[in-house]
């Protein structure tokens, strides 16, 4: 980068967007000028034009001058799973996720963009987190910000944009926080690699300090003692980013409350000091996520995953030279294949001819056979001791109120016990409590809110979907 270059960044949630304008120069960042924008109605296809030029309204007002943005989304339009990788090359691993994507979530992989984030070996197995976004609002940020005037380099996670920010010389296990007012956002990194990633919906500003930290503070033991690593031991060390406001006397609670299990400390203070040079506006706590963000456009830190230009899926270009001279090559090679199959047909026609009868002579015995088969395979697996399918269903139903508060509409469950689940609920807060408690349940694993949005205009009930794994009952 040998000249000045001014970048936005611009955090996105279910909520509206905290945006910040950044400087980068030889040696030297600065952030120009921060903002947020609440949207009035959530973001949808019907009005995803027309919240664009709102936010083209916002940003010009409040004097952003950059047409270059990074857009980061929230944890919670998200499902991570973190997988091995085998030893290969970035070109042929990508591949190899490609296929392991599409078995490891349960939706239609044509509905997801994939992508993934941690390092890689071609001599040995690593451990990556996989990610994957749904295209349909993936689609409809990109048609927002294109309508506020804004070309989009890269899409990526706000939260693992700190974890970029948190991983620089430092190679312990180590945990980050980001909090907004309506939800926080967790992850665990070692060696500068994200381990995991969720978000966690919290109460909002209505209620006291007191009660505020106390909710933290639980959310924060138990996340720790689900996530905590074999040999590891406290204190855990965890770096918070603010973007809600939280006091110095809610932080100094928390210390006081951790520990000596664990501690916290203040990673907006060190992102927003110093060199970017953010004293002067009062809006720094909402802005940290959007300057983590506009800092991973620096052309030697790109961001940990991208959306818009994913590692998984991504299709190269050849030169037309180079694609040439590979056709003439296969081409070549089709012909010798062609004549030495050729030259074996002939001579082994006539056995090819016997076989061929032997086979049709079998088929009907063939066909009866697998008829046979399968109404056995599928009664054994209504005879079985255990069928997982009903095992599944139990403890899902364990799980439910009594009361009509909560439903399931539809419920997927495939071979490798990967399942889709989803049903409505009066409100959110009923929904809560049943995920609350599949988490709870030592039956399911890698359980991730897929999302949860109003059933339909004139319905007041919520509509939601939630993936997880069925281990079984022990």
């Amino acid at each position: 980068m040998l000249s000045a270059r001014n970048i936005l960044g611009i955090a996105v949630d279910e909520f509206g967007i905290v945006a910040a304008e950044m400087r980068f120069r030889p040696g030297r960042s600065e952030v120009r000028r921060v903002g947020q924008w609440s949207f009035e109605e959530k973001l949808n296809s019907d009005n995803a034009k027309d919240l664009g030029q709102k936010l083209r309204h916002f940003l010009r007002i409040n004097h952003f001058s950059s047409k270059q943005a990074v857009i980061g989304i929230p944890t919670k339009w998200i499902i991570a799973k973190k997988i091995i990788a085998p030893p290969a090359s970035p070109e042929v691993l990508a591949g190899m996720l490609s296929i392991q994507a599409e078995r490891a979530f349960s939706l239609n992989a044509s509905e997801l963009i994939f992508d993934y984030c941690g390092r890689t070996s071609v001599s040995e197995k690593s451990e990556v987190l996989l990610l994957a976004a749904r295209r349909q609002i993936v689609d409809l940020i990109t048609e927002m910000v294109a309508a506020a005037g804004l070309h989009v380099q890269s899409m990526t996670v706000s939260a693992l944009a700190f974890s970029k920010i948190l991983s620089k010389g430092d190679p312990e296990y180590r945990y980050g926080l980001y909090t907004r007012p309506n939800y926080c956002e967790f992850w665990t990194q070692m060696n500068g690699t994200p381990r995991s990633i969720q978000h966690i919906p919290i109460a909002g500003k209505n209620e006291t300090q007191d009660e505020h930290t106390g909710q933290l503070t639980a959310m924060i033991q138990r996340v720790i003692l689900q996530s905590s690593q074999q040999g590891q031991s406290p204190p855990y060390k965890i770096t918070a980013y603010d973007g809600f406001g939280l006091s110095d006397e809610i932080m100094n609670r928390l210390n006081e409350k951790l520990a000596p299990q664990a501690t916290i400390t203040n990673g907006s203070l060190k992102l927003l000091s110093g060199k970017l040079s953010l004293s002067d506006y009062p809006e720094k706590a909402q802005s940290v996520a959007a300057v983590a963000v506009a800092m991973t456009a620096i052309a030697t830190d790109k961001p940990p995953v991208d959306f818009l230009n994913p590692r998984i899926g991504l299709k190269k270009t050849s030169s037309r030279k180079t694609v040439t001279v590979w056709a003439g090559i296969i081409g070549v090679a089709c012909l010798v294949a062609l004549v030495a199959v050729f030259v074996d047909w002939q001579a082994d026609r006539s056995d090819i001819a016997t076989y061929t009868q032997q086979l049709e002579q079998m088929s009907d015995d063939i066909t009866a056979a697998q008829e046979v088969v399968d109404r056995i395979s599928y009664a054994s697996s209504w005879t079985s001791q255990e069928p997982i399918f009903l095992n599944c269903l139990r403890e899902l139903t364990l799980t439910f109120p009594e009361e009509p508060l909560v439903w399931a509409t539809n419920l997927r469950l495939s071979e490798n016990a990967g399942a889709a689940l989803v049903g409505k609920a009066v409100d959110e807060k009923s929904f809560y409590e049943v995920l609350d408690k599949i988490k709870e349940q030592k039956a399911f694993s890698n359980v991730q809110m897929i999302h949860i949005r109003d059933a339909g205009r004139d319905s007041k009930e919520k509509e939601f979907a939630v993936h997880f794994e069925f281990r079984g009952v022990k």
